[in-house]
This record gives C-alpha cells, structure tokens and sequence, in this order.
C-alpha cells in the first residue's frame, strides 16, 4: 500500500522548477538598479526642454561642466569656485586647446547665469561651447 499522494520513486518529474529563473531575474534587477544611476554624467540639473535638440555623439574631446541652480560651478563632479573655475579651465585649454566644452545648465537659472558661465569658458579660450537640453514629452 503507497503513503503518499506525490510520485513514486521512479517516476519523473513534469514541474519546472522556476526557482532559478526567479533568482538570476532579481539579481539582474538589482544590477540594473545599481548601475543606472551611474550612467548619468556630472551632477543633477533640472535640464530645459527642446522640442528636437540635436544629438551629439560622446567622445574624449569632450569636457563636461555644469551650473546648479544655486548658481554654484562644476567641473565634471567637483564643484569649484568661480576663480578656481577659471584657473582649472585655463590649465585646461593650455593642455588641450582643442577640447569641447559641454555645458548643463539648470532650466531654473536665469539666462544672465547661463550667459556669464559661458563668458568665462570663452575668456578661457574655449571656442566650441555645446548646451545639452532634453527632448520635451508630448
């Protein structure tokens, strides 16, 4: 007489066993969870929309600066001093004179801002000034 409902010894399973494929799932969720927020370039800025702006391909030549709504300089990732940030560009264009300048711009600044931060780029010799905005969501 058999005790049990399940299947005998010698009988195979018909169950896939979905355990796995649920595990490998949450760890790719993870991953991607991790890794998308380091995508981004530079410090967060509240860009300003553009109905098409145009699309510029990333490269080395590339420099990324930006403008936080507090008015405050970056260079990349670290924040610098308007003088400082005149110094650290002209070290730069002595370097590399051929670099282009990539600038964000916080959509809350006033134009005058904006404006000035590009004045100090080309009094450094930068002559190649790129603006990045954000395609508008219809």
């Amino acid at each position: 007489m058999s005790m049990g409902g399940g299947a005998g010894q010698g009988e195979v399973k018909s169950e896939i066993n979905v355990t796995p494929l649920v595990d490998v799932c949450l760890v790719l969720l993870i991953i991607f969870m991790v890794v998308t927020p380091m995508l981004q370039k530079g410090v967060d800025v509240v860009l300003p929309k553009a109905g098409d702006p145009a699309k510029k391909p990333d490269n080395t030549n590339q420099v990324l600066l930006a403008m936080k709504v507090d008015k405050t300089m970056w260079f990349d990732t670290k924040w610098y001093p308007e003088a400082d940030m005149r110094a650290q560009l002209r070290e730069l264009f002595s370097r590399a004179p051929g670099k282009e300048i990539i600038l964000k711009a916080d959509s809350r600044l006033e134009y005058g801002d904006v404006k000035r931060m590009m004045k100090l780029i080309k009094e450094c010799g930068f002559q190649n000034i790129g603006l990045i905005a954000e395609r508008e969501t219809k």
